[in-house]
């Protein structure tokens, strides 16, 4: 009988000693590789999302209509191929990602977009923690 109850703890302390040696070192959670977003930001891509969730968010303020914002993201598909970043700018993926998680939000739908400040040319084209790149007079697709 005695053997029997030992059996068990002995099997969840080999279990517990196996992850222990097997598991992911602390802060080591998730980083397989490296980051995906210190990349730069592959602009139509980006345009098309960023257009199109601006479509969508005119129509919830009421300045579209179901149609008119229908046609608006269809519109943006072909516009989005003839836009460019200007040469002193390169977003990386994550300001990229920045802008448009920040359009996504409902908390952000009554703000116009050009008063995002994730959206805002400087913070697109700030220079990955350096500076910020001189402001274009136009904007190219940003």
């Amino acid at each position: 009988m005695k053997r029997a109850r030992l059996l068990p703890s002995s099997v969840i302390s080999f279990a517990l000693l196996w992850l222990l040696l097997v598991g992911p070192a602390p802060g080591a959670v998730g980083s397989c590789g490296g980051d995906d977003l210190t990349g730069e930001a592959e602009l139509i891509p980006y345009c098309q999302e960023r257009e199109e969730l601006i479509c969508e968010r005119k129509r919830r303020r009421g300045e579209l209509t179901d149609e008119g914002a229908q046609t608006c993201r269809h519109e943006v598909r072909e516009l989005c191929e003839h836009r460019f970043f200007p040469n002193e700018c390169r977003p990386t993926e994550r300001v990229a990602q920045a802008c448009l998680n920040a359009l996504r939000s409902l908390d952000t739908v009554k703000t116009k977009e050009k008063d995002i400040p994730e959206c805002r040319v400087k913070a697109l084209c700030a220079i990955r923690g350096s500076a910020v790149a001189s402001t274009p007079t136009v904007d190219g697709g940003l």
